[in-house]
């Protein structure tokens, strides 16, 4: 019977090899790192003739290449260390051996540091315009990924920080910002995480720091604005608004003399126009955002999402000169639509005036007409917008 010996492995093996199986998720990028399977048998032969040459001129040398081949690294450091240019792993903290000639390291420091996002601009989710800074927390956490996968970790995180700063505050209000500094830190701290924790670096604490308001946020008047009878009748479906008409007719005032055959064929040509004028005026009547929005909602279904299956994001330019943010995401559930930015990041994003919007959703002008005579301006999928043409197809039933 043979008996096969298996070396016990050590105590920093045994942690080594906890601390793989807790991270999952990097597990598969160290592999690809270390593997030596892209080497070819006389690639491998040649590497192993080096090593032990190298290890027997060490050997040979010793007093002399001590001085060069032991390292002592401090707990707070690690080294590591690229063999014949691959990974090997890293090494410390304590005393270590490295190879003369074949053996290169680099220093990383696993120490917590921190950073200042100087102030800048930034635009809120209810259109206030901020001066906002930001210090962020952090420390690196897998010294293999932070040298392997990133050149220069530091500006990386700085700039990545920036930029998931200004599409967080593009999500949240001014008002949600002041209440609770502390809990916005922290949430966007977790989305800063899901971009870092593949380079082996994690954000520890972000403290949002606003220096001042630059415009105050977009306050909706609490009192709707009344609008006129004949307004209110033409947005009535046709069916409501002839009732409605032929009730109006009901108690008006009967006519004190009959009048002729002549003067009869003219009423009826008088009473036929309104109604046909009305229909024209509520078609060139300005459609609001707001209603059209409403309008949009009633129409959400889960098989609209299934047939579009995307997410919009509407920049509509108001004539006084303002822009007001409008989403509609048919990606997920049975659909959302609102005011200012979605939850996660659009497909297309469609810049348009209150007149093409207009044109657009009472069927008078197709999206791709308005693309290509340049009165809407689309960035993302194309073919994504225009599968609008079917939503608005739906709401000119």
């Amino acid at each position: 019977m043979r008996m096969s010996y298996q070396p016990v492995p050590s105590t920093e093996e045994n942690l080594r090899a906890g601390h793989q199986r807790k991270e999952r998720s990097w597990g598969p990028v160290r592999k690809d790192l270390r593997t030596d399977s892209t080497q070819g048998c006389p690639e491998l032969i040649c590497s192993w003739i080096l090593i032990v040459l190298t290890s027997l001129l060490m050997i040979l040398t010793f007093p002399i290449t001590g001085w060069f081949v032991l390292k002592s690294v401090p707990k707070y450091e690690r080294f590591v260390v690229f063999r014949l240019g691959r990974i090997i792993g890293s090494k410390g903290p304590g005393m270590i051996l490295l190879l003369p000639f074949i053996d290169h390291w680099q220093k990383v420091d696993l120490r917590s540091k921190t950073f200042t996002i100087a102030p800048f601009e930034a635009t809120c989710k209810d259109g206030a315009v901020i001066i906002i800074g930001a210090e962020v927390h952090y420390h690196i956490w897998n010294p293999v990924l932070s040298v392997a996968v990133v050149e220069d970790i530091d500006s990386t995180t700085v700039f990545t920080a920036q930029n998931m700063m200004i599409h967080f505050l593009l999500k949240r209000t001014l008002a949600k910002i002041q209440a609770d500094k502390n809990k916005s830190g922290e949430q966007l701290a977790i989305e800063i995480n899901k971009k870092t924790r593949h380079w082996g670096l994690e954000v520890q604490r972000v403290d949002l720091i606003l220096h001042r308001v630059m415009k105050q946020p977009q306050k909706i008047p609490k009192e709707p604005v009344e609008t006129p009878p004949s307004t209110r009748l033409n947005k009535l479906p046709a069916p409501l608004r002839k009732l409605a008409a032929q009730i109006k007719r009901s108690r008006s005032p009967p006519q004190l003399e009959k009048p002729s055959s002549q003067s009869s064929e003219i009423g009826d040509s008088v009473q036929a126009s309104p109604e046909e004028s009305g229909s024209e005026e509520f078609e060139s009547d300005i459609v609001n955002p707001d209603w059209i929005l409403s309008k949009v909602k009633a129409f959400l279904t889960e098989d609209l999402v299934k047939q579009i299956g995307a997410c919009y994001l509407f920049t509509v330019n108001q004539k006084d000169g303002t822009q007001n943010l409008y989403y509609l995401d048919l990606s997920r559930d049975s659909g959302m639509a609102g005011y200012g930015m979605p939850e996660g990041d659009p497909d297309v994003a469609l810049e348009v005036t209150e007149d093409t919007m207009q044109a657009l959703f009472l069927g008078d002008l197709k999206p791709f007409s308005a693309y290509m005579s340049g009165r809407i301006r689309i960035q993302g999928d194309l073919k994504l917008a225009m599968k609008l043409e079917d939503l608005i197809k739906k709401l000119n039933r």
